[in-house]
């Protein structure tokens, strides 16, 4: 009998100290978590690297983001951080992410312009036909002008509502791909009854008219003449282009 209670006595002595040693072990834990949180969160941001910004100055994606002044590294909230960024019409996509001890990092991805164009006032507009306000930097654009027959044209950072600057947007796009010169050559372009397109070239105002439907295919023909007459003299010496009729490329030279 006595056996017995000292058995029981043994068992119950060895439940209470794993019982001890199991509330011990949970309350260090939760003290070395707590630990490591107030320390974690104590991180000061130390620095900000931001990547893909042209249009857009560092200060400006900083006072997009919030993150003037001194905070806290696992205070910031990434997605909150991308949610500020894209309400920017000029930026695409982004993205943020923390790195510790003390580093933020910020990708953007800008929209591409590739014309003017005026509605209420200039504006800039992208390769999905997304409408831009004009930076207010110095910096110098070397982009075409699209002109069309209407006043609206959409709302900023919206795709314009006109089927004919869609297609001038098309077109540059295309021009842009070839990377020939025939880019840096155009000065307006314009859609013509939603069939034709009308280049004006920046020097001498040469003209060249081609069918949308076949834009393609004479875009790069045209491309190819041009790299021919890189003489600025020569091309200026030309009145207009027309590329509109199957296997007949038109060329007609100012009056001298």
């Amino acid at each position: 009998m006595n056996k017995k209670r000292k058995k029981s006595l043994k068992a119950s002595v060895i439940y209470i100290l794993v019982l001890l040693a199991l509330s011990l072990a949970a309350y260090g834990y939760k003290s070395l978590e707590t630990f490591f949180q107030e320390s974690m969160a104590s991180f000061e941001l130390d620095d900000i690297v931001i990547e893909g910004h042209n249009i857009l100055s560092r200060q400006e994606v900083l006072s997009l983001c919030g993150l003037n002044g001194k905070k806290k590294l696992l205070k910031i909230s990434p997605n909150s951080v991308v949610t500020k960024l894209l309400k920017s019409p000029y930026i695409k996509t982004a993205s943020a992410v923390r790195s510790l001890p003390a580093t933020l990092h910020i990708e953007i991805v800008e929209r591409k312009a590739v014309a003017f164009i005026f509605g209420k006032g200039l504006n800039l507009i992208d390769t999905e036909g997304i409408l831009l306000p004009v930076p207010k930097s110095n910096r110098s654009w070397n982009l075409p002008f699209i002109m069309h027959s209407r006043h609206a044209i959409g709302q900023l950072g919206k795709q314009s509502v006109l089927t004919e600057v869609q297609k001038a947007v098309q077109v540059l796009s295309y021009i842009n791909i070839l990377k020939s010169s025939l880019g840096d050559l155009i000065a307006e372009i314009s859609i013509i009854n939603n069939s034709d397109i009308r280049l004006q070239l920046i020097k001498g105002g040469s003209i060249v008219r081609i069918k949308y439907d076949n834009y393609q295919e004479n875009l790069f023909l045209l491309s190819e003449y041009i790299q021919v007459y890189q003489n600025w003299n020569e091309l200026a010496a030309i009145e207009y282009i027309d590329m509109r009729f199957k296997n007949q490329f038109i060329v007609k030279e100012k009056k001298s």
